[in-house]
């Protein structure tokens, strides 16, 4: 025999459930902890001491690119830190502007809004055709870099 109890437990479990099951339906996301070292970044940097991570998500219902960037022992202060379209070892054009502290050292999360779905389709279809690297005054093209995944 159900009881009220029991039938409304039962229905807020399967709501549960399917809210659990669809809540994700409109974000990809990347493996997390995507390394950032500079003998991945093309030009080569004049320093090679610094490292990060980089770890995002793209929510395509409300068109955003959410990030985590954690960046350790750059040569001088960030300027910027971009997304790139362009494969291995090849430097390429930005495409997702990241905001980022003037630091050496530091982590930052945000999401920026992205008003062309078909690049956050396509990066979420193809992120090894995309890069993230963090920009300084002693290495303008880029410190260190990290090829999507």
């Amino acid at each position: 025999m159900i009881t009220k109890r029991h039938a409304r437990t039962a229905a807020l479990t399967i709501a549960a459930a399917a809210a659990l099951t669809f809540a994700g339906a409109g974000a990809a996301q990347a493996a997390p902890a995507i390394p950032l070292t500079g003998g991945q970044e093309a030009p080569k940097p004049n320093n090679f001491g610094a490292h990060g991570s980089f770890s995002y998500e793209i929510d395509d219902d409300l068109n955003e690119f959410c990030y985590t960037l954690d960046v350790t022992g750059l040569s001088a202060p960030a300027t910027a830190a971009h997304v790139h379209v362009a494969p291995r070892n090849v430097p390429g054009p930005v495409v997702v502007p990241l905001v980022v502290p003037n630091e050496t050292d530091f982590s930052v999360s945000g999401c920026t809004i992205v008003n062309n779905e078909a690049l956050l389709d396509d990066i979420a279809a193809n992120p090894g055709a995309y890069y993230v690297n963090v920009h300084n005054a002693n290495n303008m093209p880029g410190e260190i870099r990290g090829q999507l995944k």
